[in-house]
Order: C-alpha cells, then sequence, then structure tokens
C-alpha cells in the first residue's frame, strides 16, 4: 500500500513537472520569411521540446516570419498553427501535430455555446504606465478561484477554462482590471496607480470608508508595512509609523509592555490609553501580548473627534482598530514562517573596577575621619576579584517564532486559519516566557441577502518570571547594586556564602544571583478574543448589521519563597502567592446601514445601537509557615491571608453616522453617540456626544481635475466632543473595607468607609478642533498630510485632598481642571526611484504642547498642585502638576557643582555642608536650602517624534531601514543617584571615580563619604540627574531575498523568502542610562522616572517564510 501511494505521488508530481516546463519555457525568435520546417528546427534547439508529426499532415513549407521575445513556446506555436489545418498538442517536452479534423470547428462553435469549456494557456505580461514590470501582481479568472502571480518581470501564464474568459488583475496601489481574453493567447496588461492609494479602504466605527472620503484625521498601517520588518509584539508593529502617536516601551519586558499615547496625554490622574478595538471587539484589557503580529492585516488610527465620536465615552484618547488577516479568492495557500532571534543587552552601565572602589574607599573613610588600614594595601586577596555583575547575571536570550497560515476561498466563501507558537528565554537567568495562538475566520456570502462571518483566536502564555520592587525595578539592579570584589562562587563551584567579616561592604544583598537561580515566579495567561457577524440585505441599499463579540481573559499566578540559607540571604520559612484574576467582556451591536446615490449626490447613513457588559474577577491569597520546601502549596502552610473582589458594569449606547458627498468634491459627516456608563451615579450616567466635519476634494474641482502634476488635494476641518470615562468603578459612592483597630487589648476587624462617594462625578470632556489637508503629486509619487489640532480636556477627574480628620483613606473624585493638548502633524510617503531598482520613504513627525490649563484649588482656595510618588533616598517627587505646565513637569533643585575652599561658611548653612559637597542654587535668596528653591526645570514629555522608512529593493532583493525619534523631553537617572553618590557601601558607576578633592576641584562628583552629611546632600532630588532624553535609533534594519519563483515550478513550494534583520541597532543620545525610552511608572504624575527597568536589548534575527 505504502509503495503504490509513493508511485501515485511520484506520477502526480512528474505530471506536475511536465505540464509546468510548457507553462514557463520562453524564447526569443527573430525569424524572416522561414519554413515551418526550420521554426521546428529553432524551436528544438533552444528547448528540450521534440515535436511529432507525420509529414503528410503538416505543410513544413509553409512560409512564415515570427518575432518573439522571452514569448511561451504554447504561444508562439499558437499563432503559427492557429488558422491553419494543423493542431497542436503539448503532452510532456513533446509537441505533437496533426491535421485538423474538418468537424473541429463546428465542435468549437457547439463547445462554445455549451456549459463545456476548452481549457486554454494565457499568458502576458503586467507593467505600470511607465512600462516597469509589476513583479507579484495577482491574476484570476473571474468567477473562480484559479489565480497565479506575476514573475520578477512581471510576466505569467494561466490556464484559463474557456478563452473568452476574464482575468482580474490587482496590485497593491493599483487600480483593479478586468480584461476580457477574447480568444487571445497572449495579453499585455497596464495597471494605472489609485491616486495616493485613493480607492484603499479604512476601517473606521463599525464600517469601512475609501480613502478618498474620509473628513477626519486617519492613520492607515497596511498589511504590506506590518510585514515589511520582523516584529514579535504589537508596539514594534505600531511604533514610529504613524504621526502623533508615541510608543513607549518601558526596557525590553518579556511580555512587551507598552504605553500608547495618542496626540498628547489629556487626563491626569485618569487613563490616557486609546481604545482598542479587535475586529469589531472594544478591549477592557488592552493587553497585546497574546496577539499574534502576523495575524494581523491593518491597523487605522482614529485621532481628531470626527473619526472617534462614534466610540462617545472611550473615545478621549483616540482609538486603534485591529484587523486580522481574512481569507481571499483563489486555491487553498498555506504559509510557513520561522523566526530564531539572539538578544543581548544594547546597554549597560558603566562601573568602577575593584581598584577605582577600593580608592574610594581610601578617601571616602578619610573625609569621615575612620581607619583606611583595609584599603590602603592594593595585594591584599580582597582586592583581587574583579567580577562584572552585569555578566554574571545574564545571558544571551533566545526568541524562537513559528507560524503556519492556511487560507482560500471562493467568490462565496472565504477561510483562513492560523496557529503560532513562541518561545522566549529572557537575558535574565530563569526568566521565559511562552505563547501559544490558534485564529480562524470564515466568511460565507450565504445567498443574495445574508453573508456571515466569525473571528475566533485563542492564546496560552505562561511565564516566569524573577522578583521586582515597587518602583519597577528588577534583578538587574542588583548586578549594578553589588560590589565588583564581591565573589560570585566559592571554590566548589557553589553559590559564595559571604559575611561580614571576609569583606567590607557586601552590602544586605550577599549574592545577587540567589534570587534569579531561586523558584521563580509562575504567570499563565489564558484568552479568548471573538465574534460573530451578520450582514442582512434587506432591499437595496439597506442592510442590517449584527456583531456578537467576546473577550475573556483568566491571569493565573503562582510564586513560592522557598527556605533557603545562602550567605546572609537566609529564609527560615516558605510562604506562597497564589492568584486567579479574570476580565469578561461581551459586546453586542445592530445597526442598519443605509447607501444610496443619485445624480451627484452620494448619501450614507449608519444608526446603531450597542451594549457592553464587563466582570472582573480578583483574588489573591497569601500563606507562609512551610518547615519543608517539598511542602510548596497554599493548602500546607500554617497562616492565611486573602483578598477578593467581584465588580461588575456594563455601557449601553446609541449612536448615527451620516456621510454625504457631492459630486465627489464637498464631503461632509456628521457623527453622535449617547453612552450610559455604571461608573458614573443615576444623575450622571448618560452622556452625549456629537462631532462633525467637513472635506472640500480641491483636485476634483474643473480647474485641476485634469492636473498631471496634483493628483490629489483635499482640505479637512472636524470639531467635536468624545469623552474619558478611565477610572475606578463605582467611585460615585461610598464603599466599605475591612479595616483592622484596637478594642480593649485586642485587635480586631470592622468595616470603615475607604473613600467618599461623590454623585456628580462625569466623564472627562474632550474638545478637539482639527484641521487638515492631504495630497498626492507627481502621479502619486509624493503623497502625505498634515493636520494641525487643539484638544482641550475639562473637567478631569481628580482626587481632591481632605483633611486627614476626615478618617477615610482616599479622597473624593472630583470634576475639575482642563488640559490642552495642541500640535501639528506630518507624514509624508514618496517613491524617489523606480524601475527595477526602486527606493521608498517614509516619513511623520509630530509636534505637542502639553499644558495644564487649570487644576482647581483646596478647601483654602489655594491652587492645587499634585505631587509625583516620591523617588528612593530623597524621599521627594521629582514631578508636580501644576495649572501652566506640562502634566507631571520636573520640579527640583537646581544642580550648581560643588562647594570649594574658602566657602566654608555659606557651606555649613545648608546642612552643614563642606568643601567638596554638592552645592544646589539658592533661588529664594534667603540663604538656606529649602521648597523655595525647587524650580520646574523640565518636562518628562517629548515635543517631537517621528520615524522614517527607508525601502530599497532591487529585483528579488530588498532592504529596509527604519529610524524613529524623540525630542524636547528629560528624563530622571535615578541609577545616577544611587550609584554616583561616592558612598562605600554600593557599587559606584565610573563617574564617580572623578571625585572632588582640593587638587581636583574640578571634578564632576561630589567627595566620597562613609555617611552623613554628604549623602543627604548627594541624594537630593536635583537637576544634576536630570539628562536629556532626546534620541535618534535605528530601530530595525532588514535584508530579504525572495528566492526566483522558476526553482520551485516544479515542486510542491510555491515561494521562499530569507530574511536577516537586527532590531535596535543603533542608539544616537546623550541619555546616560540603558535607554532613553525608559520609565518607571506608568502613572503621568511620576513621568520620566528611570529606575533600572528590565534591560533593552539589541537583537540579531534570522527569518524564512515559505509557501505551498
Amino acid at each position: 500500500m505504502k509503495i503504490s501511494m509513493l508511485f501515485m505521488f511520484l506520477v502526480l508530481f512528474t505530471m506536475q513537472a511536465n505540464s509546468s516546463y510548457a507553462q514557463r519555457t520562453k524564447i526569443t525568435l527573430d525569424l524572416n520569411n522561414v519554413t515551418v520546417e526550420r521554426l521546428i528546427d529553432e524551436i528544438e534547439s533552444k528547448t528540450d521540446f521534440h515535436f511529432v508529426y507525420q509529414i503528410k499532415e503538416v505543410d513544413l513549407n509553409r512560409v512564415v516570419s515570427v518575432k518573439a521575445n522571452k514569448e511561451l513556446v504554447t504561444s508562439i506555436l499558437e499563432r503559427i498553427f492557429g488558422n491553419t489545418k494543423t493542431t497542436h498538442n503539448v503532452v510532456d517536452k513533446q509537441i505533437f501535430l496533426k491535421e485538423r479534423e474538418a468537424r473541429t470547428s463546428i465542435l468549437n462553435q457547439e463547445l462554445q455555446n455549451s456549459p463545456i469549456k476548452l481549457q486554454s494557456i494565457v499568458s502576458g505580461q503586467i507593467s505600470d504606465s511607465d512600462g516597469i514590470p509589476l513583479a507579484g501582481a495577482n491574476v484570476v479568472e473571474k468567477g473562480t478561484t484559479n489565480g497565479v502571480t506575476a514573475d520578477f518581470d512581471g510576466n505569467f501564464s494561466i490556464d484559463v477554462a474557456n478563452a473568452n474568459a476574464t482575468l482580474v488583475v490587482s496590485y497593491i496601489g493599483y487600480s483593479t482590471k478586468e480584461v476580457p481574453l477574447n480568444g487571445q493567447a497572449s495579453v499585455n496588461i497596464v495597471l494605472e496607480e489609485s491616486a495616493a492609494g485613493l480607492d484603499e479602504v479604512v476601517v473606521v466605527g463599525y464600517g469601512v470608508q475609501k480613502k478618498s472620503d474620509i473628513t477626519g484625521a486617519v492613520s492607515n498601517i497596511s498589511e504590506e508595512k506590518l510585514q515589511s520588518r520582523p516584529t514579535a509584539n504589537f508596539s514594534d508593529a505600531l511604533q514610529g509609523r504613524s504621526s502623533g502617536v508615541q510608543i513607549r516601551q518601558s526596557g525590553g519586558d518579556l511580555d512587551g509592555k507598552f504605553q500608547i499615547a495618542i496626540r498628547g496625554v489629556g487626563s491626569v490622574t485618569g487613563s490616557n490609553e486609546p481604545l482598542i478595538v479587535v475586529d469589531g471587539v472594544p478591549l477592557v484589557s488592552a493587553s497585546f501580548s497574546t496577539i499574534n503580529p502576523k495575524d494581523i492585516s491593518s491597523i487605522d488610527i482614529l485621532k481628531d473627534a470626527s473619526a472617534t465620536a462614534i466610540y462617545g465615552a472611550r473615545a478621549a484618547n483616540g482609538v486603534v482598530i485591529v484587523t486580522t488577516k481574512k481569507g481571499t479568492v483563489g486555491k487553498p495557500q498555506l504559509t510557513y514562517s520561522s523566526d530564531l532571534s539572539i538578544e543581548h543587552i544594547s546597554e549597560r552601565y558603566d562601573v568602577m573596577s575593584t581598584e577605582q572602589q577600593r580608592l574610594l574607599f581610601v578617601e571616602a573613610f578619610k573625609n569621615s575621619n575612620r581607619s583606611t588600614a583595609v584599603y590602603d594595601d592594593p595585594s591584599n586577596p580582597i582586592w583581587q576579584v574583579d567580577n562584572d555583575w552585569q555578566d554574571l547575571g545574564t545571558r544571551a536570550g533566545i526568541r524562537q517564532i513559528h507560524n503556519l497560515n492556511y487560507s482560500g476561498g471562493t467568490e462565496n466563501t472565504q477561510y483562513s486559519a492560523s496557529a503560532s507558537y513562541q518561545n522566549r528565554t529572557g537575558i535574565l537567568l530563569n526568566t521565559d516566557i511562552k505563547t501559544y495562538s490558534l485564529r480562524t475566520n470564515l466568511s460565507s456570502q450565504v445567498n443574495d441577502w445574508l453573508k456571515i462571518s466569525t473571528n475566533i483566536t485563542g492564546s496560552f502564555q505562561p511565564q516566569n518570571y524573577s522578583d521586582g520592587d515597587d518602583w519597577g525595578a528588577t534583578g538587574y539592579r542588583g548586578f549594578v547594586y553589588h560590589h565588583s570584589y564581591t565573589p560570585a562562587y566559592d571554590e566548589n563551584g557553589e553559590l559564595a556564602n559571604v559575611d561580614s567579616a571576609s569583606a567590607p561592604y557586601f552590602g544586605a544583598n550577599s549574592n545577587p544571583l540567589v534570587p534569579l537561580l531561586l523558584p521563580t515566579k509562575e504567570l499563565n495567561t489564558t484568552r479568548l478574543l471573538g465574534n460573530f457577524q451578520a450582514n442582512i440585505r434587506l432591499m437595496d441599499g439597506l442592510f442590517f448589521n449584527t456583531n456578537l463579540g467576546g473577550d475573556l481573559v483568566r491571569v493565573e499566578g503562582y510564586a513560592y519563597n522557598p527556605i533557603y540559607s545562602i550567605g546572609r540571604m537566609i529564609n527560615t520559612q516558605g510562604s506562597v502567592t497564589v492568584s486567579n484574576n479574570s476580565d469578561t467582556n461581551w459586546v453586542a451591536d445592530a445597526t442598519l446601514d443605509y447607501t444610496k446615490e443619485f445624480d451627484k449626490h452620494d448619501l450614507k447613513l449608519l444608526v446603531g445601537v450597542s451594549a457592553q457588559q464587563f466582570l472582573l474577577r480578583r483574588t489573591s491569597a497569601f500563606g507562609t509557615g512551610t518547615i519543608d520546601n517539598a511542602l510548596n502549596q497554599l493548602s500546607n502552610q500554617t497562616s492565611f491571608n486573602s483578598t477578593g473582589s467581584n465588580v461588575k458594569g456594563g455601557l449601553a449606547s446609541t449612536f448615527a453616522r451620516l456621510n454625504y458627498g457631492f459630486d465627489d468634491r464637498y464631503l461632509l459627516t456628521a457623527t453622535v453617540r449617547r453612552d450610559g456608563s455604571s461608573r458614573f451615579g443615576p444623575d450622571k450616567r448618560y452622556g452625549v456626544f456629537p462631532s462633525a466635519s467637513l472635506a472640500w476634494r480641491v483636485s476634483q474641482e474643473n480647474f485641476l481635475k485634469n492636473s498631471t502634476t496634483l493628483n490629489d488635494l483635499k482640505f479637512r476641518v472636524s470639531y467635536g466632543l468624545t469623552g474619558n470615562q478611565n477610572i475606578g468603578n463605582f467611585e460615585f459612592i461610598t464603599r466599605a473595607a475591612s479595616t483592622p483597630y484596637i478594642f480593649g487589648n485586642s485587635v480586631v476587624v470592622g468595616n470603615s468607609a475607604s473613600n467618599i462617594g461623590n454623585p456628580s462625578l462625569q466623564w472627562e470632556a474632550n474638545k478637539q478642533l482639527d484641521i487638515g489637508v492631504d495630497f498626492a503629486l507627481f502621479k502619486s509619487r509624493i503623497s502625505g498630510t498634515i493636520d494641525y489640532y487643539d484638544k482641550k480636556s475639562e473637567d478631569l477627574l481628580i482626587q481632591n485632598p481632605i483633611p486627614l480628620t476626615a478618617g477615610v483613606p482616599n479622597p473624593p473624585i472630583v470634576n475639575i481642571g482642563s488640559v490642552r493638548n495642541s500640535g501639528v502633524e506630518f507624514a509624508i510617503f514618496t517613491r524617489n526611484l523606480t524601475g527595477n531598482f526602486k527606493w521608498s520613504t517614509d516619513f511623520n513627525i509630530s509636534y505637542n504642547k502639553n499644558e495644564v490649563l487649570d487644576i482647581g484649588s483646596n478647601s483654602a482656595g489655594e491652587p492645587l498642585e499634585i505631587p509625583g510618588q516620591n523617588i528612593p533616598l530623597s524621599n521627594v517627587p521629582t514631578n508636580l502638576t501644576v495649572a501652566g505646565k506640562p502634566v507631571g513637569a520636573f520640579n527640583m533643585y537646581i544642580f550648581d557643582g560643588m562647594w570649594q575652599l574658602g566657602e566654608e561658611a555659606e557651606a555649613a548653612t545648608w546642612f552643614n555642608a563642606v568643601p567638596g559637597d554638592p552645592k544646589y542654587k539658592d533661588l529664594n535668596n534667603n540663604g538656606l536650602l529649602d521648597a523655595g528653591d525647587r524650580a520646574f526645570v523640565g518636562n518628562p514629555h517629548p515635543k517631537f517624534i517621528g520615524g522614517m522608512d527607508n525601502t530599497f529593493s532591487y529585483k528579488n532583493l530588498s532592504l529596509s531601514v527604519f529610524m524613529n525619534f524623540a525630542t524636547g523631553n528629560k528624563l530622571y537617572n535615578t541609577a545616577r543617584n544611587l550609584f554616583s553618590r561616592g558612598v562605600p557601601f554600593v557599587q559606584n558607576f565610573a563617574e564617580a571615580a572623578d571625585f572632588w578633592t582640593p587638587d581636583n576641584p574640578t571634578a564632576t562628583s561630589p567627595r566620597p563619604s562613609q555617611g552623613g552629611t554628604t549623602t543627604t546632600l548627594a541624594t537630593l532630588a536635583s537637576t544634576r540627574f536630570l539628562e536629556d532624553a532626546s534620541f535618534l535609533r535605528v530601530k530595525n534594519v532588514a535584508l530579504t531575498y525572495d528566492l526566483p519563483g522558476i526553482i520551485f515550478e516544479t515542486s510542491f513550494i510555491s515561494s521562499a523568502q530569507f530574511t536577516i534583520s537586527a532590531t535596535n541597532l543603533l542608539t544616537f543620545t546623550k541619555y546616560t542610562g540603558l535607554d532613553p525610552e525608559a520609565s518607571s511608572r506608568e502613572s503621568l504624575l511620576s513621568a520620566g522616572i528611570d529606575y533600572t527597568p528590565y534591560p533593552n536589548t539589541k537583537q540579531y534575527n534570522l527569518g524564512v517564510k515559505i509557501g505551498f
């Protein structure tokens, strides 16, 4: 049986190979007035074909002339013998010539009129209007799944069922063209460019629109752009692609966490995250780490009120619409891709060597009047160890990604299915994350009035991670903290057991490898995201649409802290933490969509209702008391504590949108939505959010319509109102919580108010004006957009301070204050060179000014000031939000060098400072260092952001170079505050080696000290550690090679692509930390603080993509 199956496979494979030889063999001939016999000899000499015929049936002496340039042999034979008494038939590599029977013409006529069709081979070339071949253009026989792709010279060959069939030819950026064959065996097809992609479809709320009809500010990132560079997560695919959109990914976290801000930040204490909609399902949890970027077909970013108002109360921060891949009409296609990446820390801290540390110790102990005996002798065995702890605690990370996609369909039914596996080992020891995902999509035109579709994505993501702390620091900071002279392993290869007697200042964490080599914490995320959609045609132009969707996320955590004793790190009792969090989100939409075109008028009307329900459950339990590491479950503990919450809420909405166009020149969009949210009290539960926009397509006016220079010019203006409901649930009521208190001699637990409810609480309101222009020039070789916006956020949701005597820990949230974001966005797309060598550029840049206009006042009538969170050591905030400044502006002392000899008297009034101690400016001239000397010294938000993507290609080789940048913002380098103080009990950065002495008065670092006043002054939050965070980063460089299709024409493989790429290759910045994009706090009140997050990485990737 196995042998027979193998034999059948070989036969079929051979038939496929032979058939394809005829379809791909092309020759060049220039023969004038030669006989048919001479023509046959020429073809046999230049190919592997052999002619078989009887001399009496073929007129070999007939004179013919043939001119062919890389033309299929079958096409030449059709021209020579098509209207003669000789027929030709190709079998294998043999061409049979025979006399045509007299009844053949009659038979052909009968077959033309019957359902049975004769198969024909049609060949040709596809090019643009300049004659440039369009490699990869799609050719499909209309009404069938039969299709092929043009090769790198634009040539194609296709078997059609009927010589009078119609070919549908399409190519990205060009208008689709239908070509009737009318019996032709060879056709050359010229495609016309669609002006700036104006015929392209953009996904908007509850529908799609042609790009030419858009009246709002919408950015589209196509599948072509998404796939142009290897990406392992959503943020990499989006970063730098769209003007006005800032993606901040703090370090190289394994789960790819990131923050998105569209047109600045408008909320002070509420969320500034945009609404994320995936295949029509608005997400409650905006985590993208479980969504495979290779499953994404397009990303549309709605930025102004005209585009976002259809989402009402959730649209103040913009909307990001993600559309996953769908099946396409054509033969089934199977695609496999694999990527292997090696990751290394992109930057390392420059720390002192052991010898530099010893010399600092000597100076520090001299300055503290203490003995330096231990430190004076460099030959002491203590100083012979010089470990690079940043190297000991890290490794090369490895990431593997495997994707399998199967898609296809007929005109009525299309399908797509994919599977993905990703395995990433972190650069920190004992950290890793895996992601398994499955996705299916099915769309079917059931009959002429009903179309249905489904999208389902399931994923499972297990993660192992190590300890962090409240400031987002990870185990990595322990390696920076630790002295280079401390041993990592003992003579037996075990973790070194170091105590205070063997060396000075080993610190509390005697071996930073311990936390990473203990059992890790586990975090398992399961997600199911999907929806069902139905489109019902009620009558011509009127459709009823329904969308039922859900997003279910479950996160299970487990952490065991074992019993151990390693050096001074001792834990005598084990403990277990278990958590179980679930987010359940259901949505149901129903819309009526009416379209009517008459005369020069184009009318579209959408009305709908929507209901969304969410259920959030949080459960956490902690137990301790384990006496044996084998008893590592919660039930084995002797002491327990647990917390939990269960929150249910929802959103009920009605909405409408009107699109009107006159003569394809004047466009109007009007939108309104009414939302009711459970997050607000009964009297403030509903809000109405309207918007309107106008557009004038000047290029469609008679005086420009026929311009050969200006292909498109459209002016836009919009204004509207959207809302922000992103606060905690049920803040409008006073809630109770369990509270321990003393009753007699005992501690008992009772209930008390945890907050003060505010029944007048309502949405944050966002009013936005947008003025824009879209343009395209020189056959759309240059196209772009320019937008000016003015966005004012009012009725901000802010906690209003109350006296402590109120007895409530959390003050009420009230609607006070306003913030303005105004700016300009510019994006341009150019095709610099065309032809065999192509060069295209995408560039965007945005300017944004953020300002707090009003933030209210406290109970005493004084302007309210909202501080950020305290930073370590200083125990004071570095950020302060006040009217007239950006949200979270930096407010701190101004560093003024060091006190010098001769300034002893003045220095003594500043915390008893002495020469060599840090000096700060006395801004209020009172001779003291106090709160009046703190000043606003910088903005944590960049003024300019942008990106540039250059793509170069020559035939089947392409090179992509992508860069992104930001400028105008500052970043507080907390690591320097910790490790550049000149104190001996932590490892110091190399810059601290240039410390002040009487002989080195211009040093960059203060005098070393064992502690006391110098330590206090050296750690004050000041401009000494505030740095320019502007950067230009070569984000990705990718070199891609597509193997020529001719290689695979005799195999089951249809295409193969190889890619070599590098991510985070180069960063140009003045910032001395690990990453100028780092931010250790999600809260904007404490923005721009770098507290040694998970290090970012350079990634070197090798990828392969194979089509079957």
